[in-house]
């Protein structure tokens, strides 16, 4: 298993790619990949370090079954494309 810095880092690369191609794409496409962006957004206020008694402007922790929830939805997400891509 992942350090949960590796595993938040990856999920976010995940979204800012998602970001990058909406921008070049346009139509179904698009209201799609905007779907996917919009679920993907609480990773954003996921954090994984500890606050250390620090401000953590809203960021939570998310537990391990919300770090395996965002992979398996990763893992449609790819599988959707490439059925998209396919066809």
């Amino acid at each position: 298993m992942w350090p949960t810095v590796d595993r938040l880092a990856h999920l976010r690369e995940v979204l800012a790619a998602l970001a990058i191609a909406l921008a070049h794409v346009h139509a179904r496409l698009a209201w799609f990949l905007g779907a996917a962006v919009t679920v993907y957004t609480p990773v954003l206020k996921w954090r994984a370090l500890p606050a250390e008694g620090g401000p953590t402007f809203g960021a939570v922790t998310p537990n391990s079954r919300q770090y395996t929830e965002a992979k398996d939805a990763i893992r449609r997400l790819q599988s959707a494309l490439a059925s998209i891509t396919a066809a």
